[in-house]
């Protein structure tokens, strides 16, 4: 079971003349199936301490195999996607297509495309390989802050730390998402597994606001002009056509790559053959790999969490996370 979003706003598409409203109704019943919302994030609220040694502390203290990403502000703008995902116009085709796909070459070709990225990239690890996409595309993560992976890590510790950023006071709250594989099945530590998944990987982008063209054909409608369907019509087939063949997946990577990504105990959460719907995912099929919660932390309690993890882990206060020398050399 995956859940995003606490809420998952659907595609707002107006009411409409025949024949298109049955279109837009037929289309409408197959995303809100995609979507499945009645799995939503299930988003709990965490307002004391005791609520937090609850639901989240004692879990991790027993063991429990847990992967846990910090998020230091709660807002619904702020969606659980990968970066590459929030830049996804960068691979988009010159000419103005609705849907294009975001695919193992494309990433490749991406990123040999950076110089500079390129250059460091094949001195520390060769030249980049279409059939062992993997290093580059973890390198990418941490050092050019875009990738298809989303950042999990095993320690409750790394992820309130990366939430709260050794704030001293909060005008908000703060955020933690937990996920738990249910059949174990689909977390690896093999780096060969790894690429077969990125060799098949295969995201389509739909950047087709059908809401704005059948408002504006509505109004047209309504000032006596006389629309052109075949445009709409043919973008509206277009998404009841994704929402017949959407089949996504979640994979959990257990693989660092560096020092710094073992000390975070970081991990990576790739999703994988899915549409992206105005920055929605289509997630239905993927809820039978992981469950995903979103914790939202009173801000009121953040002041007591930051002794907790003075008390319980100082190495992995905040700045300590991206300086191991400085959590070396602290013999308090």
């Amino acid at each position: 079971m995956i859940h995003f979003f606490p809420v998952m706003k659907m595609l707002k598409i107006p009411d409409f003349p025949m024949p298109q409203n049955r279109l837009k109704t037929r289309i409408r019943e197959k995303l809100l199936d995609a979507f499945d919302v009645n799995y939503a994030v299930s988003e709990i609220r965490i307002e004391t301490t005791e609520d937090f040694e609850k639901a989240l502390y004692m879990p991790f203290a027993k063991g429990e195999k847990i992967y846990y990403r910090g998020e230091r502000i709660s807002t619904p703008t702020r969606r659980l996607v990968p970066t590459l995902l929030r830049e996804s116009e960068l691979f988009a085709p010159k000419d103005t297509r609705p849907i294009f796909e975001i695919n193992c070459q494309s990433l490749l070709d991406f990123y040999c495309s950076k110089p500079a990225f390129q250059a460091v990239y094949e001195t520390l690890y060769g030249k980049a390989q279409k059939e062992n996409l993997y290093p580059m595309l973890a390198f990418a993560q941490h050092y050019l802050d875009l990738s298809p992976f989303i950042d999990f890590t095993k320690s409750l510790f790394v992820a309130l730390s990366f939430a709260m950023k050794g704030r001293e006071s909060f005008e908000d709250d703060i955020v933690v998402y937990t996920a738990f594989d249910i059949g174990d099945d689909d977390t690896t530590e093999s780096t060969d597994e790894v690429n077969r998944w990125l060799e098949n990987y295969s995201v389509q982008v739909v950047r087709v606001d059908v809401e704005n063209e059948l408002r504006k054909r509505k109004e047209a409608f309504k000032n006596g002009e006389i629309p052109r369907p075949e445009a709409v019509r043919q973008n509206l087939k277009a998404l009841e056509e994704i929402a017949e063949r959407m089949t996504p997946e979640a994979k959990l990577i257990d693989i660092p790559t560096n020092d710094l990504m073992k000390y975070q105990q970081g991990v990576f959460l790739l999703l994988n053959h899915f549409s992206l719907v105005d920055s929605k995912y289509l997630t239905k099929s993927v809820r039978q790999s992981f469950v995903i919660n979103k914790y939202v932390l009173s801000r009121d309690i953040c002041p007591q969490l930051q002794k907790f993890i003075l008390e319980k882990a100082p190495q992995y206060r905040y700045e300590c996370l991206l300086d191991i020398a400085r959590a070396v050399r602290d013999d308090r």
